[in-house]
């Protein structure tokens, strides 16, 4: 049976598409943004002048001349809207609401652990950050890992505050810019999250706990290798065969020296056989990294790209 992705897109409007490319590049003069964004340079001088006077951008100067009439340079400005990022961290059930301004810069924080998360929780958290720091909510990120949990909070947060909310999931934050490549995160204590970037989009891979495994991630001995080997290559095997990925990219914070050529060992041969073996590649990240991370995914996602994220194993 074949499997696939469905994603539906609003497309982004120009000034849309000018916006995050100058947050994306930074700094940049007029001929770069029309090159960026195809549009002619009467056009780009007109969102230019809307974003500066929305505070969007920024003047910054002028460009060596090169002979002719020097160009401005814009910057983008992180400072003149913020987003929300909710990151729930099962081990300890502690959740942490962060405001972040348009360039992941973490501006302030409230933190707490939970017995059981409600969406009312959050609103005193939200009603006091907003209140002080006074900008434009552009739109909230979820990283929760439970589903029920996820949905809960968003119907709240749209309806009661009308926010617009997005489920991240961490594979996604770390996801590989290449296309067709696979990015797959485990952690002790968790259950695996992944995320694959075709040619033009990137896909959250929901619903792994639908696959054909054992389900004991959480609980699970971490210290024996042959058990850990063989999940992790079961895994692997499962999104290779569904997705048909180039390279897949391993976040691990359990791999050794020693098991590192055991799942290579093993997963080759249970793929042995494919017409086309993906490149497989092993990184580690501290909890640092992963946060900078979600907060730069954050910062980023756009609310106008609208995803239907269905799984391609299960609804």
């Amino acid at each position: 049976m074949a499997y696939t992705f469905v994603t539906l897109f609003q497309k982004m409007n120009t000034i849309d598409r000018l916006t995050q490319y100058m947050q994306e590049a930074g700094e940049a003069g007029r001929r770069e943004m029309s090159a960026a964004i195809g549009v002619s340079h009467v056009m780009i001088g007109r969102m230019v002048q809307r974003l500066t006077e929305e505070g969007v951008l920024k003047e910054t100067g002028y460009a060596p001349s090169g002979g002719g009439r020097p160009e401005k340079r814009y910057r983008y400005n992180g400072a003149h809207a913020c987003v929300l990022l909710f990151r729930m961290n099962e081990e300890d059930n502690r959740g942490t609401l962060e405001l972040l301004d348009m360039q992941g810069r973490l501006l302030e924080q409230q933190s707490a652990r939970f017995t059981h998360l409600h969406a009312e929780i959050l609103d005193g958290w939200l009603d006091a950050l907003t209140r002080r720091w006074q900008r434009k909510v552009r739109h909230m990120a979820l990283c929760v890992p439970q589903a029920q949990v996820i949905h809960e909070l968003m119907t709240h947060l749209k309806q009661e505050r009308g926010l617009n909310v997005i489920p991240l999931n961490t594979a996604e934050a770390l996801a590989d810019k290449h296309p067709r490549t696979l990015t797959l995160l485990c952690r002790q204590g968790m259950p695996p999250q992944a995320a694959y970037r075709s040619a033009a989009e990137l896909l959250p891979c929901n619903h792994l706990h639908m696959l054909p495994l054992p389900d004991r991630w959480e609980t699970m001995d971490y210290s024996d290798h042959t058990l850990t080997e063989e999940m992790i290559c079961r895994l692997l095997q499962s999104l290779t065969c569904v997705l048909s990925p180039d390279s897949v990219v391993l976040y691990c914070d359990y791999l050794t020296e020693r098991l590192i050529p055991r799942i290579r060992y093993n997963l080759s041969a249970k793929l042995k056989g494919m017409e086309h073996m993906p490149r497989l590649h092993f990184r580690s990240i501290s909890a640092e990294q992963l946060t900078q991370a979600l907060r730069s995914a954050a910062a980023q996602m756009r609310y106008n790209e609208i995803w239907i994220r269905k799984s391609p194993f299960g609804k």
